[in-house]
Parts: structure tokens; sequence; C-alpha cells
């Protein structure tokens, strides 16, 4: 049998050992998990990059569709005042006859007020 020194010095030497060696494990794993959490963050900024682009061009085609539509819009308005005003100076009678009847119309959708006989 052993002298109890000599097994207390074996037993701290596999101790010891041993604690290296969960260290080196637990030094693994936490290098590992960096890895992961790094190529995560990494991941979830390259998307949060494209969204932000795609963002942007969506914005910019709005933002052209909205100028078409004004643009198209004011070149009808123009026009349209042209026409009235070619009507009202070459034909103001029916220009007149017409907002009498666009009148009238309108005073027929409204409802009919009550008496103060019901």
């Amino acid at each position: 049998m052993k002298p109890l020194s000599e097994t207390a010095r074996d037993t701290r030497a596999r101790a010891s050992e041993f604690a290296e060696k969960t260290a080196d494990s637990a030094k693994a794993t936490a290098e590992a998990a960096r890895a992961r959490l790094q190529g995560g963050y990494d991941r979830a900024r390259e998307a949060t990059s494209e969204l932000a682009a795609r963002g942007r061009e969506q914005a910019d085609a709005a933002r052209e569709a909205a100028g078409q539509a004004y643009e198209k819009g004011r070149t009808q308005a123009k026009r349209a005042s042209s026409k009235l005003k070619d009507v009202a100076e070459k034909q103001p009678i029916a220009l007149v006859a017409g907002a009498a009847a666009i009148g009238a119309l309108l005073g027929s959708l409204l409802p009919k007020s009550r008496s103060k006989d019901d």
C-alpha cells in the first residue's frame, strides 16, 4: 500500500488535470458560443441592411410615382381649365344652362325639409 502523502499527491495531480481539462472544455464551449453569437449578429446586421435598402428603394419608387401622378393631375387640371375658359368665351349661355342643370340636380338630391304644418 502507498503512503498517504503519495496518495494525496496523486489525487491532487488528478484533480489538477481534471480541472485543466474542464477549464479547457469550458473555454472551447465559450469560444464556440461567442462565434455562433457573432455569426448571428452578422447575419442580423446584413438582413437589417438589406431591408433598409429595400425600404429606401420602395420609398424612392413611391416618391417618383407620386411626382408623376401630381404632374399628370396638374396637366389635366390645366387642360380642363383651358377648356372651361374656351366654353365660357364661345358659349356662355350653354355654360350657364349647364350650371343651372347641375344646380337643379344637386337640389333634387337634397332631402325635402318639413313644413311647419307637419
